[in-house]
């Protein structure tokens, strides 16, 4: 079958380093926000199972960005990721 075998986005992601994660990430990311216009999100938002789904975009969204913010500069690992689950733990995985 054609394209069988080839790597998904998703397992690209562990096949890379931090840095083409980084970038592949933001590719994705750009792609999607491409697609979200106005008509979905009104649709979505007329929908019981949309609106869950639209919490889930902005949780998802809320989590990136406190990451972002959060993350510094540091080489300290753990205390980002132990900053960044004290965030998810006080806001609740929708």
């Amino acid at each position: 079958m054609i394209g069988e075998g080839l790597p998904t986005q998703d397992s690209r992601l562990f096949m890379t380093t931090p840095l083409e994660q980084a970038r592949l990430i933001a590719d994705e990311m750009e792609n999607l926000a491409d697609q979200l216009k106005p008509d979905v999100i009104r649709a979505a938002r007329s929908d019981e199972e949309g609106r869950k789904n639209l919490d889930r975009l902005e949780y998802a969204l809320g989590t990136i960005g406190k990451a972002l913010i959060l993350t510094d500069y540091s080489v300290d690992e753990q205390k980002d990721l132990d900053k960044l689950e004290e965030f998810r733990e006080l806001h609740g995985k929708q």
